[in-house]
């Protein structure tokens, strides 16, 4: 997913307007090069930054909800196969009414791959962990993100990355049922919203949906 995106925008959905807010190319440069200087300057605090640094390039390379990213664990993570076993929070009940646990399978993108890799190392923490990777609340996080947008001049928050991760799918033709699945929606009608951003023809697609 190479190619470079527009700024956020308001698309037309179900008949009502939607905001859908994501990141620029620049933008997400920006917070990249912000995290890292923070690594350079802030030595006491390192590790911390590292972490987001990581828990950024999650974000931006799964698509993944933030609650969903915050309890993945290294055993989660399948180097043999290059894939993450990502647990499914936004769940339906089955026809008993019972709620049901359910995972998903997410490529694992070359970039946050080294990231990852890069990460344990320095760390020292097994590929086999049952921890989570990022030990943190989601308050915390939306804290740490909070000072950053106050500082870069523009809005982060976490679910920015998310459709971040879709307008960019969408832009380099991943079929919409496979952006579906990695997305963990339950209908691909929902994944269809960001196809307007581009005008996309979803009708090819949707032959394709059983």
């Amino acid at each position: 997913m190479g190619l470079p995106i527009p700024r956020s925008m308001m698309i037309q959905s179900s008949g009502r307007s939607l905001s859908i807010d994501f990141f620029s190319d620049e933008e997400v440069q920006k917070i990249f090069l912000e995290i890292s200087d923070k690594i350079a300057a802030d030595k006491r605090r390192s590790e911390k930054h590292k972490r987001y640094f990581l828990l950024v390039q999650f974000l931006y390379r799964t698509g993944a909800r933030i609650d969903e990213v915050l309890i993945v664990k290294p055993s989660d993570i399948n180097l043999g196969t290059n894939s993450i076993r990502m647990k499914t929070l936004k769940q339906g009940k089955d026809k008993n009414g019972i709620q049901r646990e359910k995972y998903r399978i997410i490529p694992l993108h070359s970039e946050l791959r080294d990231a990852y890799m890069q990460y344990l190392l320095e760390m020292n923490i097994s590929t086999k962990s049952e921890d989570p990777l990022f030990p943190m609340s989601r308050q915390v996080v939306d804290l740490y993100f909070k000072k950053m947008q106050d500082k870069l001049g523009f809005r982060i928050h976490a679910h920015k990355f998310r459709h971040t991760f879709a307008v960019k799918a969408i832009m380099d033709n991943v079929p919409l049922n496979v952006l579906q699945q990695w997305l963990g929606h339950s209908s691909v009608f929902t994944t269809s919203i960001y196809t307007q951003i581009t005008g996309m023809d979803t009708s090819e697609f949707m032959g394709r949906v059983r």
